[in-house]
């Protein structure tokens, strides 16, 4: 709980310094979005890249990529894989451990397709909930 806590005071932060709600919100859900992309090593890039390009804040999108993490991945992948092949299969996965490489194409689509669609709800409901949050603490001031 801490480590939301610290997450919390960043965007309270961001806040203060006279971002709007939007802009915030829109910022930690692109980030959120670009973290559920199974596509490791080009988070920050792609980060960097979609802010600039989008005209966000930089360092909002970059923590909103925070929810892939070293202790979230390997959850964010296998339930990526399950919602990609309910999505493309009807079914979940028959997980099977082998160390045949082969066994690894059968996963990737699943996990590639899942993760969009993970990352996309993850990041509307984020944004709402961000949003909501700094409005309602406006109207308290």
């Amino acid at each position: 709980m801490k480590y939301l806590s610290r997450i919390k005071d960043y965007i309270v932060r961001f806040y203060k310094k006279g971002l709007s709600p939007h802009e915030i919100a829109a910022g930690v859900a692109l980030g959120i979005l670009i973290g559920c992309v199974p596509m490791l090593g080009v988070h920050t890039v792609m980060a960097i890249g979609l802010a600039s390009l989008l005209r966000l804040n930089t360092l909002i999108v970059l923590i909103g990529t925070q929810i892939s993490n070293p202790i979230s991945f390997p959850f964010q992948i296998f339930i990526s894989a399950e919602l990609g092949s309910l999505i493309l299969n009807g079914h979940f996965l028959d997980i099977k451990f082998s160390g045949d490489i082969n066994y690894l194409n059968e996963y990737i689509l699943p996990i590639i397709i899942g993760g969009l669609v993970l990352g996309i709800v993850l990041s509307l409901v984020s944004y709402i909930v961000i949003k909501f949050f700094l409005k309602r603490r406006q109207a308290v001031k």
